[in-house]
């Protein structure tokens, strides 16, 4: 894997939560929530020209048969606004189970 910061996204109907990873793309750390909405993806900008982001992951909540609802599709478009607007590249991460992980 390439060094760099990354950032990671969870698109949300109230807030879009954030976090980067450090340099080496090893160890996470929590950032601030922006609030959703049209001005959503400018708090983002934001994060990713501060910590000079290598690539951006955000969030697919795909249903457990693996179909996509109006969430993921909310999700993919907004995923498509950052990678337009930042200029960095954007990947859509299965969010299937994650909390069960977490």
């Amino acid at each position: 894997m390439r060094p760099g910061v990354r950032i990671a996204c969870d698109v949300g109907t109230v807030r879009i939560g954030l976090a980067r990873s450090d340099a080496t793309g090893m160890l996470a750390v929590p950032l601030d929530a922006v609030p959703a909405g049209s001005a959503s993806v400018e708090g983002v900008l934001a994060a990713v020209a501060e910590w000079d982001v290598l690539e951006a992951y955000v969030g697919l909540p795909l249903h457990l048969s693996g179909a996509e609802g109006a969430s993921a599709l909310g999700a993919r478009e907004w995923a498509a606004l950052l990678a337009e607007r930042s200029g960095v590249p954007v990947r859509l991460i299965d969010e299937r189970l994650s909390t069960v992980q977490a």
